[in-house]
């Protein structure tokens, strides 16, 4: 890998307005970068976080996630756990990512998200009904926060009470942006002693491994061995850092937008069918991972400038996810924008896991909420991440009106 010294195309750390990063994916000195980028720099350097390329343009970023061979996963804004663990599949690369993401696949098809959908739908009920009571809430403690982690405590056979303790954790993770340098590795090493714990339990009481991921885990075998219990905790890990923190972010963008957008509102509850569309709008503007980190594993020559093996390459979906060659008027929220390819889920062999999910968490709670409600307005001004991976509110506080109810 070169160490050379080059001089910055960028800094992410700072916006040229002059916001820091994370101030949000809609701060308009942000998305004047990204432009300036994608015009002047596709392929841009940074000194910040020890040195790195950006690619900012969508077909870059879709052709080097569709080459694992050349761009690896495996370090950048992954950690590694207590013991030299890994998050698991994410981290990995063929043939063994394919292996894993193979077994784990099977946990999130759409007959398993049907299965679910009762569940999350009274979950949400419950979560929202404060809300509808006194007409206010901070909705990223009483909904965005709380719904992924009693779904993922579902989904992972959990006590449901054991959500609450995953909601403080993930939600001490989040306000700091997941700055790796502050509470991360804490929060991972919290995670990894929990799980561990849920895994001496489901080898002394396993459950059945077609229903429970963590069991499905420890009945795998790889090369005609088991997965030791580093490798199931890893996996365990992955499922609920990645699974909760960009569902919470994602639930709150989702719903910023409706609170922001009263002719959104109106036209979604006209047209409720619209509802699976105008999530995908909402995703492709408002990106909860906005990048993610791949190392070069040989030299590669793109638009005039030279990536060295060994060096990191951010592949920036929410620069990505707003290239004016893919999508027409791409600042705009258009609810039925079709066909809308965006990268906020990824592309390639590493596409998100728990996509399905996470459609199937937006898709309710935006159901339950405008149907329950005639208005959704701001109550006061929302606060967000401002640490290095994550793009999120930390605090959105709404006011509603109830829906008048339905004539019996």
């Amino acid at each position: 890998m070169t160490t050379e010294k080059r001089a910055s195309d960028w800094e992410p750390d700072q916006d040229r307005g002059g916001n820091s990063r994370g101030a949000g994916s809609r701060s308009p000195q942000r998305l004047a970068e990204y432009d300036r980028l994608r015009k002047e720099c596709p392929v841009a350097w940074t000194n910040d976080y020890a040195g790195q390329w950006t690619l900012t343009r969508f077909a870059d970023v879709t052709e080097a996630a569709r080459q694992p061979g050349t761009f690896e996963s495996g370090e950048f804004f992954t950690l590694a756990l207590p013991g030299g663990g890994k998050q698991i599949p994410i981290t990995l690369n063929p043939p063994e990512h394919t292996v894993f993401r193979r077994m784990l696949n099977r946990y999130f098809t759409k007959d398993r998200m049907d299965r679910l959908e009762p569940l999350i739908r009274s979950y949400t009920r419950e979560q929202l009904a404060p809300l509808l009571e006194t007409g206010r809430s901070d909705v990223v403690g009483s909904v965005c926060q709380v719904l992924p982690a009693r779904t993922l405590a579902s989904l992972m056979n959990l006590p449901d009470e054991a959500s609450r303790d995953l909601i403080a954790q993930m939600a001490q993770f989040e306000e700091s942006g997941w700055d790796p340098m502050k509470v991360a590795p804490v929060i991972f090493g919290t995670l990894a002693t929990y799980i561990a714990q849920v895994v001496a339990q489901r080898r002394q009481e396993p459950l059945d491994p077609d229903l429970d991921l963590l069991s499905g885990a420890m009945a795998m075998e790889v090369d005609g061995a088991p997965l030791s219990d580093e490798t199931v905790i890893g996996i365990g890990v992955q499922m609920i850092a990645a699974g909760h923190a960009t569902s919470a972010d994602a639930l709150g963008a989702a719903i910023y937008r409706l609170a922001t957008n009263p002719d959104i509102q109106m036209r979604l509850r006209r047209q409720p069918d619209l509802i699976p569309t105008a999530i995908e709008e909402f995703l492709r503007l408002e990106v909860p991972l906005p990048e993610l980190g791949r190392r070069a594993t040989t030299d590669i020559e793109l638009h005039g400038r030279t990536i060295r093996a060994g060096e990191l390459v951010a592949l920036n979906y929410a620069a990505a996810n707003r290239d004016p060659e893919v999508f027409e008027h791409p600042d705009s929220c258009i609810i039925d924008r079709s066909p809308n390819k965006h990268l906020t889920f990824g592309s390639g062999i590493h596409k998100c896991l728990g996509a399905p999910l996470a459609r199937l968490e937006l898709r309710v709670v935006l159901e339950e909420l405008l149907a329950a409600t005639r208005e959704i307005s701001l109550d006061g001004a929302p606060e967000e991440t401002t640490g290095v991976i994550l793009a999120g509110f930390t605090s959105l506080p709404i006011r509603v009106q109830v829906a008048a109810p339905a004539p019996s």
